[in-house]
């Protein structure tokens, strides 16, 4: 063996038990007791994670007039930092743009950066007859999952009803899946309208730019075409109580239909608006109130949202200043690295849930879905991307601690009890104890099928 991981807690989505992993070639090769490598490594008292599988991250994305902070270097660094071995970054064409040169370009920047494995999805901004057209090749190049907006900032990118239902009749023929973000384009405009940020309250009804109930109506619209289609969809950034009840009403359906969330929607809630530093939490969908975070971690537990990312797009606190309304300011955060520490300290630390349910919602369940065959969990002839993770370090977060660009965090000062300590991806260590230990441009692309 090249590694043996020795004696270490192994957990997966479905098993908790003490083993050696014997690892060669970058794979796991073995599992089972007295392994034994030219390199040993003692993870006795610590838990042996499957890695994380990010499903929506943003680097190098515009937004406006700026672009998020974080390069794929920096952005994959900081990954492998918090133990997510694999991410699925999002190809966005330009105008005039076929997608196959959007994703040449997007793949020859991740190739010569990224410091962990990756995968794409592709943003349809519109259903016109030469995307439709590029659909089978882009399944047959490893890209099967494609993406769409009911609302946004960027009014171009909002899809009306008539070409999201051809988007997604095209999509369901060629086999793909359709990740759908919902809400109501005319309410957020409206409200942008009415709130202009010279009024010194603006930040009060931020979260009227996408309210729980036009989130709620963007999933039953999207479900009552999906009626008409044989289309998968995921619904991601799901924030709230009433849009989840929306998408478990279609019970036909449910095979086809997966729902995710993201971190900060069950760590933060709508009363960030009224602090201090407001422009700090703008994200679309708005945080919550305190009643619908509780019912997501419910759906968590119960096992109707199926995964939970970070949705990493950073900022600085001088790019999230920009916006000349509440609806064109920066929207998002940092999260990437913390994404497995922080739900770890709120998910099993808060006995929300076990540790099997955090890796079925971390690693096995995002890697299912979209269809990561190599990656997800812990067993003979999977890809070696493996986290020790130690139950009983402490640390306290800062911004100047994390490995990405941006200079805030949502959770600034946060004691967080239990932290990865040691990353494999392809069994190479790219963290050991904080420290990034990888390379520039190790990651490869994942050709995919769903």
């Amino acid at each position: 063996m090249d590694i043996s991981i020795k004696d270490g807690t192994i957990v997966t989505a479905n098993d908790i038990f003490r083993a050696d992993i014997g690892i060669r070639n970058g794979k796991i090769a073995a599992i089972g007791h007295d392994i034994v490598g030219m390199e040993n490594i003692d993870a006795s008292g610590k838990y042996v994670l499957p890695g994380v599988v990010e499903v929506h991250s943003h680097f190098e994305s515009a937004f406006g007039s700026t672009r998020s902070i974080d390069n794929f270097f920096k952005g994959t660094q900081a990954a492998a930092c918090g133990g997510v071995t694999t991410i699925i970054d999002t190809v966005m064409p330009k105008l005039d743009e076929s997608l196959s040169d959007a994703v040449k370009q997007r793949k020859q920047l991740l190739d010569s950066q990224a410091a962990v494995d990756y995968a794409l999805h592709v943003c349809l901004p519109d259903a016109q007859a030469s995307y439709l057209e590029e659909l089978p090749q882009l399944l047959n190049a490893g890209i099967p999952s494609f993406e769409a907006f009911l609302f946004g900032p960027d009014a171009q990118m909002v899809h009306t009803d008539a070409s999201l239902l051809q988007l997604m009749d095209a999509i369901g023929s060629a086999g793909g899946m359709l990740m759908v973000h919902c809400g109501n384009q005319a309410l957020l405009q409206s409200a942008a309208q009415r709130y202009p940020l010279s009024e010194p309250n603006a930040f009060a009804h931020y979260p009227e730019l996408c309210t729980t109930q036009s989130e709620a109506e963007g999933v039953f619209r999207l479900m009552t075409l999906a009626q008409a289609s044989r289309c998968s969809l995921y619904l991601c950034q799901l924030s709230c109580r009433d849009a989840l009840n929306q998408a478990l009403q279609n019970h036909p359906l449910q095979s086809r239909i997966f729902t995710g969330t993201d971190l900060h929607y069950l760590t933060h809630t709508d009363q960030a608006y009224l602090g201090s530093q407001p422009r700090n939490y703008t994200v679309l969908p708005p945080l919550r109130s305190q009643r619908d975070l509780e019912n997501l971690w419910k759906g968590l537990e119960a096992g109707t949202v199926h995964l939970v990312s970070s949705n990493h797009w950073a900022f600085t606190q001088e790019q999230k200043k920009l916006g000349e309304d509440l609806a064109s300011i920066p929207t998002g955060f940092a999260n990437l690295e913390l994404l497995l520490p922080v739900l770890y300290h709120h998910a099993v630390g808060g006995k929300h849930m076990d540790l099997m349910q955090l890796v079925a919602l971390l690693s096995t369940n995002p890697a299912r879905i979209f269809g990561l065959s190599r990656k997800g969990s812990i067993a003979v002839g999977k890809d070696a991307d493996l986290v020790v993770f130690n139950p009983l370090l402490k640390k306290t977060m800062s911004s100047s601690h994390l490995h990405g660009e941006s200079d805030f965090c949502l959770y600034e000062g946060l004691e967080l009890q239990g932290y990865p300590e040691m990353t494999f991806s392809r069994g190479q260590i790219v963290c050991d104890n904080g420290k990034f230990t990888g390379e520039q441009g190790a990651g490869q692309f994942l050709p995919r099928s769903i």
